[in-house]
């Protein structure tokens, strides 16, 4: 990859780096107490960068559909996204609040660049998911689908803890295919699997 330019989506995303969150993923998915601080965490980061102006409003946006998809795929109340599209989205949430990525977050100006790029990259990756879910969301009750409290720590129950029976098979852990490096960065839509983009160069 050409340090001088700023690296893409699908550059992000077919990173040794990403592949090593990704495999995490499934860790994250297992352990709901993890998982439940993961999205806290990636709020908080989220919520700071965006009234700190350093955040693209489309990124914002993308990351709050993600908390709640997230949230709502592994409660056991949305089953329209694959398991492989939801260890994913975890991925992606790591990458972001991790300090040391491909641009590191210190960085002033410039440090966010990669993680927006892979925010982007993957919205328009699961997009006919993401509209999915949001029409899902409309058929919800009204204070859910109108507006939805921002907070993942106001929703501590929808991260159902390992025992619970809505938890079991709710969520599976991403196949092999989903973290091998692909030229193909665009997603094979029949079988909902997330492609992971070229090599890094």
């Amino acid at each position: 990859m050409n340090t001088q330019t700023p690296p893409s989506g699908a550059d992000v995303a077919g990173s040794a780096l990403f592949k090593k969150f990704l495999a995490k993923a499934e860790n994250y998915l297992r352990q709901p107490t993890l998982l439940r601080k993961l999205l806290l965490d990636a709020y908080t980061k989220a919520q700071q960068k965006n009234e700190l102006g350093s955040l693209a409003h489309e990124a914002w946006t993308t990351l709050q559909t993600l908390f709640r998809l997230i949230r709502a795929s592994v409660a056991g109340d949305y089953t329209g996204v694959p398991g492989t599209t939801v260890a994913a989205a975890v991925a992606v949430l790591i990458y972001f609040i991790s300090p040391i990525d491909l641009i590191p977050d210190f960085i002033p100006v410039v440090g966010l660049v990669d993680d927006m790029a892979l925010i982007a990259w993957f919205s328009l990756t699961i997009k006919t998911e993401i509209d999915k879910f949001h029409e899902w969301e409309l058929t919800r009750p009204s204070e859910v689908a109108a507006a939805p409290k921002p907070a993942p720590a106001a929703h501590d129950d929808l991260v159902p803890s390992s025992g619970s029976a809505k938890y079991g098979g709710t969520v599976t852990a991403p196949h092999a295919g989903v973290a091998a490096a692909t030229t193909d960065s665009s997603r094979d839509a029949s079988h909902g699997t997330v492609a992971t983009g070229g090599n890094v160069r």
